[in-house]
């Protein structure tokens, strides 16, 4: 009981950060945005969303399971990261598609993941970004 107490108030402290994201957005402050993404990836997820932008499509769910021993919860939240890493790339209009185009690649093999093998409850935010990602051409 003590691990889903503790889950459902990390869950609760990633959904204000979340918010906080939401506004920083609004404003426009692009160093806030990284700033705050970069942190969170850390405290969240003990991984910098450098070291999972970098890793290959080929072993990045392999290493994020197996070597950084992510829980399903973690895996979600890295991917929440990785698609708001996404769309500050594809904002900040410095010629980083491709940066971008690799988070949010990133964040659909999560996603997916999580679809077929996790535990965790269905996710309406979740299934949004997954429609978007869809029509972005990412399957």
């Amino acid at each position: 009981m003590h691990k889903r107490d503790y889950l459902v108030k990390q869950f609760e402290e990633f959904a204000k950060v979340l918010g906080v994201l939401l506004g920083l957005k609004r404003g426009e402050d692009f160093h806030g945005i990284n700033e705050l993404i970069n942190s969170t990836a850390l405290k969240y997820t003990q991984t910098e969303i450098l070291y999972a932008e970098g890793l290959a499509n080929e072993i990045f769910m392999n290493t994020l399971i197996h070597e950084k021993k992510l829980t399903d919860e973690q895996l979600k939240m890295l991917g929440d990261l990785l698609y708001e890493k996404g769309d500050y790339y594809s904002k900040i209009n410095m010629d980083k598609e491709q940066e971008a185009s690799n988070c949010f690649n990133k964040a659909n093999i999560i996603y997916q993941f999580i679809l077929q093998h996790a535990t965790l409850n269905y996710s309406l935010d979740m299934h949004y970004k997954l429609e978007v990602l869809s029509k972005m051409g990412f399957n």
